[in-house]
């Protein structure tokens, strides 16, 4: 157990268990259950930034865009430098049409980890839509490479 802000005690494998079970259904495209599992560990945990950013991801799936973006806030706050969450913000951001925001959270992203292929994807996306298609084509290379790569990992596991 660890303490957090008012001297609430949390148990950490409580919301591991949780925000594991919330993953197993998103996998499976069960975002409903998986956001339910999300919430109870945002209940038992509000100050843990993974439990937001879950959240949020399974928000972008079902087009709550908005509520995404609370969520991400959320994270953020928590932990400025969470790549992911940056990443899922230029998703969230893009789905709503606001091109130059998107651009300027995938940039962050990408700061913070540059392997994200999706985040390399979706600026790939917000410079084509603001015009800058030598950049926006760059973007879309980087992203392909890094997909392979990730595909030729992922295989060399399996063989394992």
């Amino acid at each position: 157990m660890h303490q957090v802000s008012r001297k609430v005690f949390v148990n950490v494998k409580e919301v591991e268990g949780l925000l594991r079970k919330g993953r197993g259904y998103a996998i499976r495209t069960k975002y409903r259950e998986a956001t339910l599992y999300y919430d109870k560990a945002l209940s038992l945990d509000p100050g843990n930034p993974e439990s937001w950013y879950l959240r949020a991801s399974m928000f972008i799936e079902t087009g709550k865009n908005i509520e995404a973006l609370d969520d991400l806030e959320h994270a953020l706050r928590l932990n400025q430098n969470y790549a992911d969450a940056w990443s899922k913000r230029g998703h969230a951001l893009y789905n709503l049409g606001r091109f130059e925001e998107a651009l300027f959270a995938c940039t962050r992203a990408l700061a913070l980890k540059g392997n994200d292929a999706a985040a390399w994807y979706i600026k790939g996306i917000c410079l084509d839509e603001l015009g800058r298609i030598g950049e926006a084509q760059e973007a879309y290379a980087k992203s392909l490479e890094l997909e392979i790569i990730q595909d030729i990992e992922m295989e060399k596991r399996r063989s394992a």
